[in-house]
């Protein structure tokens, strides 16, 4: 069973199953587990009406410092993702950077690596073939900014089980959920037959890159070992119900999370279950209406409302329901902060600097305390509130200013 399966399980909260999948599969660190001290997995996520804010460090937990070329550092990001995602009637094209987020906090990306064939714009090169010696144990690796990103498949974030239909594995910024590579054969029919979704990209069948998918005429490098077949973006051509999918990788469908119906994205594999183009979403163009602050330079820098909700989720190790109501604010703080709870428990909270060191803790029995950080130093500070009667725990970043 995959960690991701794992986790939902143990996730169990009254407004995590009121709310969905836009809130329940996130990997959240609950006990302040960090990657070379950077805070591991989704931090906290927010909401209101309309989104659903994420915040990340972009690291995840499995990560691993020294299997690429660049090692990943703290984004310190706030993404958000539509609660309610719509067809865009005119298609956004997708840039560079991140292009929808992973559960794990962590950001993929499209097929691309940046480069053309003579910096031209057209012949774009694909990351799994040409940057794919980089990639670690689970297709991931960073950029030059040390954005830790896939590519590809993640294969941290489910198992290849053909019996049963893939997990959510992420979302993209239209709010459209990712699926692994198992679905329904019948998209609307959830007692079919469990397939591969298969893309409806096709590599051409070419021995020179003379022509565009749609006949231009462009010059591109020579089909070699050096330039193999397939390691670029005009190798593929899209041809229409060849495939599961549409022409943005994905496809209307009931899925176990969305029973009456959504568009969903398919990561997809090959036959021997290795990255097959164009791995996650598009390759070019987002099927739905995007969020913005979601990309371009300032990408991920989204500010949460003041009048937005956090949510709590619970790890409890068993199969109760319940709910934490804790609410901490301001954040960031000069001063004091307060803290809110139903009053009925009595907590622990305890403030420690990026280096894991203490530096203050307090008793809280109140529904409304307030705590003094006056004597605190500037900077980013990980809080974590621990209810002493039935262990579970609420963490977070706390900004001093």
């Amino acid at each position: 069973m995959s960690r991701l399966l794992l986790l939902f399980l143990s996730i169990v909260s009254a407004s995590a199953m009121a709310q969905g999948p836009q809130f329940d599969y996130w990997w959240y660190n609950t006990n302040g587990n960090t990657v070379g001290g950077i805070l591991a997995d989704v931090e906290s996520v927010y909401y209101d009406n309309t989104y659903v804010y994420i915040s990340s460090s972009g690291v995840p937990s499995y990560y691993q410092f020294g299997q690429s070329v660049f090692d990943a550092e703290d984004q310190d990001w706030t993404f958000r993702i539509p609660r309610a995602p719509q067809e865009a009637t005119n298609k956004t094209a997708m840039g560079g950077g991140p292009v929808g987020l992973l559960v794990d906090g962590s950001s993929f990306f499209n097929p691309f690596d940046a480069r053309s064939w003579q910096n031209a714009g057209e012949w774009n090169q694909i990351a799994y073939y040409f940057e794919g010696n980089d990639f670690d144990a689970t297709g991931g690796h960073s950029t030059p900014g040390n954005i830790y990103h896939h590519h590809v498949d993640n294969t941290e974030l489910h198992d290849f089980d053909s019996s049963q239909h893939s997990p959510i594995i992420g979302f993209a910024w239209d709010g459209f959920p990712v699926y692994g590579p198992f679905g329904y054969a019948d998209p609307y029919n959830s007692n079919n037959d469990i397939t591969r979704i298969k893309p409806s990209y096709q590599l051409r069948n070419i021995s020179q890159r003379t022509t565009l998918p749609d006949g231009t005429v462009a010059s591109g490098p020579p089909i070699n070992a050096t330039y193999p077949l397939g390691g670029y973006g005009e190798d593929w051509e899209y041809v229409d119900a060849s495939g599961h999918l549409d022409e943005y990788n994905g496809r209307w469908c009931v899925t176990p999370e969305y029973p009456d119906t959504t568009y969903a994205y398919f990561c997809t594999v090959d036959i021997n279950l290795d990255p097959r183009y164009p791995y996650f979403i598009g390759p070019y163009e987002y099927y739905g209406v995007i969020a913005p602050g979601n990309t371009g330079p300032n990408g991920g820098n989204v500010n949460v409302p003041v009048n937005a909700t956090q949510y709590n989720p619970i790890i409890t190790g068993v199969s109760g329901i319940d709910e934490i109501e804790i609410s901490i604010y301001p954040n960031p703080a000069s001063e004091l902060i307060n803290i809110t709870t139903d009053g009925n428990h009595i907590y622990t909270l305890d403030i420690a600097d990026m280096n894991g060191r203490l530096v203050a803790r307090n008793i809280i029995s109140s529904n409304l305390t307030q705590v003094n950080i006056q004597h605190l130093s500037d900077g980013m500070y990980m809080l974590s509130l621990t209810d002493n009667t039935i262990g579970t725990r609420y963490i977070n970043r706390l900004v001093k200013q």
